[in-house]
């Protein structure tokens, strides 16, 4: 039998010639390498190419010469498995590579697509989850197959829910948790030079469910290292929601001509709002009579507390039905200025007393799945950390958390 006739691909990539199947030559990586999840090269490439900075990194270092923050992915610690499993004793000693990954259609993929589909609490502190959950997830889906850094990252984020949901089964959906959001990262390194408005929606939403991630594994880590380990995990994630903060800044006109227009402008004039309530009086005393803090800083704090003070507001106004009581949870990691994650990187105690009001935000969300008892752990960290002298100032959110729980 004669076999049919093809052009043979010269230039395809390791992958497709080991499988002896035709590649499409597409760089950085092919096609068929995109729809198998398989890692791609290409033994061609220019081996001066591979030792010069890559077109990310040089665009990288212009932004950063030029003042701009970026979003910056190379440092991002990938989650581990003890982030939600009580006992390590559950876990498996070590993750070899998951074959069940490089099948073309995964049921495990497939379930947790489904999940993601139907459970509108693994975005519960978002933006309008009632109303924008089901047109937001069809927005997401149509994304993702133009990038499958987005698929990747909404399948990692629904597999640590699942963690959550199923502590029996943790170790499973960690352990995917752990590979999608490692490929994720991967390929959104890769991919990605600029913001544009080819793939802006595309950007924001993997970096917005990305912050999610960051955030829901800081929260409910129970790290030995105490302090030090929140800290060092709440910085990170701060800094990674500011590079959210100005990808969405930078690409704001054309994000306000897409379809998350509705989501943008809801959480902008959720954001917006002025504080209404006084719980944050005795933070700001503190701050302004500080004398180990500069000006700049003082700044910091004060619109730090603002944002604050509007969380609690949020959470005091039950009857405003159709408010994301919770969201400041969230977004106030992407709203503290540079100076307060600097503060806080340094265990500044003024930032410290600033922090443990935001576990009064956490602790009135303790039956939301990313917070749980994490209100309670921070202020318990922070409280045992200062000393005596700052008891004053701790009084108010010691009221609002340790003596809540007293009275339930």
């Amino acid at each position: 039998m004669l076999r049919r006739s093809h052009k043979k691909s010269r230039g395809g990539c390791v992958e497709c010639k080991r499988r002896h199947v035709k590649c499409d030559e597409n760089r950085p990586i092919c096609r068929l390498c995109v729809l198998s999840d398989r890692d791609c090269s290409f033994a061609s490439q220019d081996q001066q190419q591979q030792h010069d900075p890559s077109s990310r990194e040089r665009s990288i270092e212009s932004d950063r010469r030029h003042g701009e923050t970026v979003l910056d992915l190379r440092n991002i610690t990938p989650l581990t498995p003890v982030s939600i499993v009580d006992s390590p004793g559950n876990l498996p000693a070590q993750h070899p590579h998951d074959a069940s990954l490089d099948d073309a259609i995964n049921f495990d993929h497939m379930e947790l697509l489904i999940h993601a589909i139907q459970d509108r609490e693994m975005f519960e502190i978002g933006t309008g989850v009632g109303e924008y959950h089901a047109s937001g997830i069809a927005l997401g889906l149509k994304e993702a197959l133009a990038a499958p850094y987005l698929m990747h990252e909404l399948l990692a984020f629904s597999a640590q829910h699942m963690a959550f949901l199923h502590p029996e089964r943790s170790a499973h959906y960690l352990h995917q948790a752990v590979s999608l959001q490692t490929r994720a990262i991967s390929l959104f390194n890769t991919t990605w030079t600029e913001v544009n408005k080819s793939n802006c929606v595309a950007i924001l939403l993997f970096s917005s469910i990305l912050g999610h991630h960051l955030l829901a594994d800081t929260l409910r880590k129970r790290d030995p290292g105490g302090l030090d380990a929140f800290i060092a995990h709440y910085v990170q994630c701060v800094e990674m929601h500011r590079g959210i903060y100005t990808i969405a800044k930078s690409a704001w006109p054309l994000l306000m001509q897409s379809e998350l227009e509705p989501i943008l402008t809801q959480s902008t004039a959720f954001t917006s709002r002025q504080p209404k309530g006084n719980d944050c009086e005795p933070i700001k005393k503190l701050i302004n009579n500080s004398t180990a803090l500069s000006q700049v800083e003082k700044d910091a704090c004060h619109h730090t507390i603002q944002y604050l003070q509007v969380g609690i507001d949020a959470v005091a106004a039950k009857q405003e039905i159709f408010v994301n009581r919770h969201q400041m949870i969230y977004s106030l990691t992407m709203l503290v200025p540079p100076e307060m994650a600097a503060l806080l990187a340094k265990k500044q105690p003024e930032a410290l007393v600033l922090l443990a009001y935001y576990a009064i935000l956490l602790h009135h969300g303790r039956e939301l799945w990313q917070s749980g008892d994490a209100g309670l752990y921070v202020f318990g960290l922070i409280n045992g950390y200062l000393g005596e002298e700052w008891d004053e100032w701790m009084q108010y959110p010691r009221e609002k958390i340790v003596g809540d729980m007293a009275m339930e």
